[in-house]
């Protein structure tokens, strides 16, 4: 009985020190043919109607670190090298941040070399991976979903902080 009582209380503290498989943070590219949600915003998204890639272009095992007050990704060299893999057209990618399986907001891959304007979230993953708000500066619509509480709790305590 004791032998029972002993394995028994080893899966359960076992099973509880097990982060959910689906934890952390993801990065989805959006399916083709989604609309705008705004006649306003060139570059707005409902990010909770559009479909998302099958697959996460990049995932916790990508990312080094996150710099949540200067809203700066760096990812490892497995993230690299996924990034080469993914064409970012003159006229953006648009992608998804997600935590832990639920949406946070949406946001666009910019292309080094393009000339257009952003009015929402945006970053040059090839240059600095800095998530940033309007391109340019005065050029933005809505509110600025960057700083999400339950994103920055989570930042906080996975990736050190200077």
């Amino acid at each position: 009985m004791k032998f029972l009582l002993t394995t028994f209380l080893i899966f359960i503290s076992f099973g509880f020190s097990i982060q959910p498989r689906n934890s952390g943070i993801k990065i989805y590219t959006i399916k083709e043919g989604f609309t705008n949600s705004f006649k306003d915003c060139r570059y707005c998204f409902d990010e909770k109607l559009v479909s998302l890639s099958e697959k996460p272009i990049f995932d916790e095992n990508d990312i080094e670190s996150f710099n949540w007050k200067d809203q700066q990704i760096f990812l490892n060299e497995s993230g690299k090298m996924k990034l080469k893999k993914n064409e970012i057209k003159l006229s953006g990618l648009p992608a998804v941040m997600v935590l832990n399986d639920k949406i946070v907001y949406g946001f666009w891959f910019w292309n080094n070399f393009s000339s257009f304007g952003c009015d929402r979230v945006y970053t040059y993953p090839n240059i600095d991976f800095k998530i940033k708000f309007g391109l340019p500066e005065m050029n933005k619509f809505g509110e600025d979903p960057r700083f999400n509480k339950v994103l920055e709790k989570y930042v906080k305590s996975r990736y050190k902080q200077n």
